[in-house]
């Protein structure tokens, strides 16, 4: 058994723990800012994902509204006709 502790990088979560948990504070402390890198690297792709899907939602309805716009500009010309008609 070698006198060197294993790369946290290379070590499970599992791992991980079992080292906050059980050994010496020491290496508790590399093992706690492994986790806490990963914790953060999880948080960046989870945000990347919700501003593409925000994005895309986001586009639909600009879209959506200049429908009700456009919508909106034939029903008052329609209204202007009927009131032509009415005259």
């Amino acid at each position: 058994m070698s006198n060197f502790f294993p790369k946290t990088e290379d070590s499970t979560e599992d791992q991980l723990n079992f080292i906050i948990n059980e050994r010496d504070a020491r290496y508790g402390a590399l093992a706690s800012n492994e986790l806490l890198k990963r914790a953060v690297n999880k948080l960046q792709e989870t945000i990347k994902t919700f501003n593409e899907q925000s994005s895309k939602q986001t586009e639909k309805m600009i879209k959506l509204t200049w429908w009700i716009v456009g919508l909106t500009i034939v029903m008052v010309v329609g209204l202007f006709i009927q009131i032509i008609l009415t005259l």
